[in-house]
């Protein structure tokens, strides 16, 4: 009987996880289409959730963990693979890329920035900006919640209001590894946490389907509203960012299981990391077959849904690779081969 309770809470978990794996890759695929489609409202909404999301997907499945040992896995989890998809593009923009972009940065240059871990620093691949960060949004956060338990204080909640209150109303300059933005993203991965203790998904399933899709209707139409209106600065840009994150999740629990955004959701660090050097070449190469600028197909709707697409599918077979190859690159080991 034990045993078949086991199974099921590990099924019922593992359900729990596919929501989030969904979330993921409902929220890399706007990534995508927000840095290649050229449009000024699609711009301001996705912007206003696609980032903040991953951290609310990330504070979801948070399990705390002793110090020393979460340092330890997010080392080898988010830090090995920043400096190694780091160094692989840095490569890339040195012999190819240099030519024909805008910025120009020594190769020396490039090391520094990717040291220093600062956004500004990091034009060779500037959506790395994400993995420090969250490196340190992710360790600070258990820490507080280790250093907390240890005094029987929920230490991470007054802490977290109190970074985000100095991110809002004090601002910070720009630090280094992204510390002055993880002021600003920790209390989306506090929020995240908040509602896997809670069970909001049980609660939502509680409801009638119909119920949970008026609820996206509502929130989506508030969170394109506020991000249309500029309506997203100080404390509205937590309201905006909510807004589009729980429209986006209730979403996820409504689809339940949907293989390919899964994949996605799984795959996304990946994808994060790859993806600028891919989508910028399909646009060359789509741009040259047209005869049309590149801002020109950047900014047609259906060719950057379709670029987004085959941008994530490559992606796909890039993971595949690095997978087969090089899987120390992303934190995980090699497979023994069974003698």
């Amino acid at each position: 009987m034990t045993e078949n309770r086991s199974r099921a809470n590990i099924f019922i978990e593992q359900n729990r996880f596919s929501y989030i794996d969904i979330l993921r890759g409902i929220g890399i695929f706007f990534v995508v289409l927000g840095h290649i489609y050229y449009n000024d409202v699609a711009y301001r909404w996705i912007y206003s959730f696609h980032m903040p999301l991953f951290f609310f997907a990330a504070g979801w499945v948070y399990k705390e963990k002793p110090i020393r040992d979460d340092i330890k896995k997010r080392l080898q989890t988010i830090v090995r693979p920043y400096f190694c998809f780091g160094m692989a593009t840095i490569l890339y923009w040195q012999l190819f890329e240099k030519s024909f972009r805008s910025a120009d940065i020594s190769f020396i240059q490039a090391i520094e920035g990717l040291v220093s871990g600062m956004y500004e620093h990091l034009s060779f691949n500037v959506h790395l900006w994400f993995l420090p960060c969250f490196f340190i949004v992710t360790v600070l956060f258990n820490a507080l919640v280790r250093i907390g338990k240890k005094y029987r204080y929920d230490l991470s909640f007054p802490v977290v209001l109190c970074m985000s209150a100095i991110y809002i109303f004090a601002g910070l300059p720009s630090l280094p590894w992204g510390i002055d933005k993880a002021f600003g993203y920790i209390l989306f991965y506090k929020i995240g946490s908040f509602f896997s203790l809670s069970k909001a998904d049980k609660r939502l399933q509680a409801h009638p389907i119909s119920y949970q899709r008026v609820c996206i209707v509502f929130l989506l139409t508030m969170s394109f509203f506020f991000s249309y209106c500029s309506i997203n600065q100080g404390i509205m840009w937590y309201v905006t960012a909510m807004l589009g994150i729980v429209s986006a999740w209730i979403f996820s629990v409504l689809l339940h299981k949907n293989r390919i955004l899964e994949y996605l959701g799984k795959i996304s660090l990946v994808i994060l990391c790859v993806h600028g050097p891919v989508y910028r070449i399909l646009i060359k190469v789509v741009s040259i077959l047209l005869c049309w600028s590149t801002d020109a197909v950047r900014e047609n709707f259906i060719l950057s849904l379709l670029l987004t697409v085959l941008t994530l599918a490559l992606c796909g077979i890039c993971f595949q690779i690095i997978k087969r190859f090089f899987p120390w690159s992303i934190g995980r080991q090699r497979k023994k081969a069974v003698v």
